[in-house]
């Protein structure tokens, strides 16, 4: 990243080499196709974000009353690139119900909680982000 009028030239800043931008790498699973895949790499730290469409149908409850879905339901699968070394458990969202989700060190994707009673609807986008050094 070049140096910017006024900008404090420090280690931090003499240490950290260009920003990098990967748009490819997420494979959604049935019933869903991929809106958004960009991972950010900035020093080793890579910061992700995907969102899902759904384009099956309608899934109804998918968490029961507990909000617990059993059994975990894998949303896709990420590169290699976008793989953390331990698994990451992060919030994810459509905007109307939210839940969590397990990003893998083999790459999978899977969908874990859910709000109690609320259904993900055909259309719906679901939305999560990690982050991870490597």
């Amino acid at each position: 990243m070049p140096w910017q009028p006024g900008q404090i030239i420090d280690a931090d800043g003499l240490n950290n080499p260009a920003p990098a931008t990967i748009t490819t790498g997420v494979t959604a699973a049935s019933g869903w196709v991929v809106t958004l895949q960009t991972l950010d790499i900035v020093s080793g730290v890579r910061i992700a974000n995907v969102t899902l469409n759904r384009t099956g149908a309608d899934i109804t409850s998918p968490g029961g009353t507990s909000g617990n879905i059993t059994p975990d339901i894998e949303l896709c699968t990420v590169a290699d690139a976008w793989r953390p070394r331990d698994s990451l458990y992060v919030s994810c969202s459509t905007g109307i119900g939210d839940g969590s989700m397990r990003i893998q060190p083999d790459g999978s994707c899977q969908w874990l909680t859910w709000i109690p009673g609320a259904n993900v609807t055909s259309g719906s986008s679901m939305r999560w982000t990690w982050a991870f050094a490597r």
